[in-house]
């Protein structure tokens, strides 16, 4: 039985990556801070330590006797480019420090995100130009943070496109309504195409880069970095026909939104969020993100992580959304 140290486990990855690696008979550790969904971890089974990566608490007896690691928490939306660092960088280098401190450093696999890398060139096969986000550049900190124990600590790195599921907290949210009124919005003028992997990929990729895939290294910045999607790439039309589909809707009428009309709707959305005291998905660190017209994975990187990592997705988008669909939108 291997024991797995999860971060993030309460959150929509960790909640499916939990429910995998306890299916396949091992056992999960998961450090988070005090709330119901960690008390729904515990009666399942999973040993929770109340602690917090940003201050450290609860770190070093999580790391204890801990097998593998995967690093899930992070911050996707707050109100200051430092809180990101807070979390996904200056987190993610406590962890890595406490592991590699240990006599026998469990292997630590980061999720990180195609924004570390940035959006790709022109044509959907272009070379990452660099992060245009504070989010994105605090994730590819938080990788560096990591590579800089290298010689301590066996560490890989995957950068998943969008991910989709039961539970996700971001985009099906919004395109559901939105297709059900035959409606929905894009972003810019341009075209605009992504990469998606259904979230069940991303766990069985992530328990896959346990135990397979290139260490990172300090000599080379490209190796045990693994950008993974379904193998296909789709502009926003088709995403939004195949969920209409799934739905039983017509495909919807699309219409582009000017990016000064989404900049200007995203500050809007921040003002309102700050007097709820909520930081809404919509944001500026987003719209910059938004603005760019390619999100995919290159692909000489997903045939290295197929060829390195053994993994391959499974999950076609149907078969993904419809899964997605059928099983909620909130069900985590």
């Amino acid at each position: 039985m291997t024991r797995y140290l999860l971060t993030g486990a309460t959150g929509f990855v960790g909640h499916r990556l939990t429910r995998m690696i306890l299916a396949r008979g091992h056992s999960v550790t998961a450090l988070a801070r005090p709330s119901a969904r960690a008390q729904a971890l515990r009666k399942i089974g999973v040993k929770v330590i109340d602690g917090d990566l940003s201050t450290g608490a609860g770190l070093g007896e999580a790391v204890a006797d801990a097998d593998r690691v995967i690093h899930l928490a992070a911050l996707v939306k707050a109100r200051t480019a430092a809180d990101y660092w807070t979390v996904n960088r200056h987190g993610t280098a406590r962890l890595a420090r406490e592991l590699a401190a240990l006599a026998r450093p469990p292997r630590l696999v980061v999720c990180s995100s195609l924004a570390a890398a940035g959006p790709s060139g022109e044509s959907p096969d272009g070379h990452p130009g660099g992060p245009v986000s504070h989010y994105g550049a605090s994730k590819l900190a938080g990788e560096q943070a990591v590579r800089e124990y290298a010689d301590r600590l066996q560490a890989v790195v995957v950068r998943p496109g969008i991910v989709y599921g039961p539970g996700e907290p971001a985009l099906l949210p919004v395109l559901v309504p939105m297709i059900r009124r035959g409606l929905v919005l894009k972003a810019g003028l341009g075209p605009r195409r992504y990469c998606l992997l259904y979230v069940d990929d991303l766990c069985t990729a992530l328990l896959a880069a346990t135990e397979r895939g290139t260490p990172l290294s300090s000599d080379n910045p490209d190796a045990g970095v693994y950008p993974i999607c379904d193998g296909l790439t789709y502009d926003w039309p088709d995403i939004c026909s195949v969920l209409a589909q799934v739905m039983g809707c017509r495909s919807p009428a699309i219409l582009p939104m000017p990016m000064s009309v989404v900049h200007t709707a995203a500050r809007l959305a921040q003002l309102i969020g700050r007097v709820r005291g909520q930081m809404p998905a919509l944001n500026s660190d987003k719209a910059r993100e938004m603005g760019c017209a390619h999100w995919v994975c290159p692909s000489e990187g997903i045939r290295v992580a197929t060829r390195e990592l053994g993994y391959a997705p499974l999950t076609p988008l149907h078969r993904g959304l419809t899964a997605a669909v059928s099983g909620g939108l909130e069900d985590t």
